[in-house]
């Protein structure tokens, strides 16, 4: 006859795929892609931070972290262009 394994029943694996799969899909949507590349020159143009330019040193979620001169500076990507 055939043998019975233990483990988790087959609906509680499905529905822990499907938890996965949502919560990631979740997530990738709530992550705004960042069209600037790290060492490409831009300029930020911040009322709080001034016009600043330099390279593109961090990305962290919709923040880019611009190295100028000695500092790194934060600018959110919308409030950034590429040189002209």
């Amino acid at each position: 006859m055939g043998e019975i394994h233990a483990g988790a029943p087959a609906s509680r694996t499905r529905a822990g795929r499907l938890t996965t799969f949502v919560h990631q899909t979740i997530a990738r949507a709530r992550t705004m892609a960042v069209p600037y590349k790290l060492g490409e020159v831009v300029v930020g143009d911040d009322p709080f931070n001034g016009r600043r330019e330099g390279l593109v040193a961090v990305k962290n979620g919709t923040f880019v972290g611009l190295q100028a001169a000695d500092k790194i500076v934060f600018y959110d990507y919308r409030q950034l262009r590429r040189p002209d």
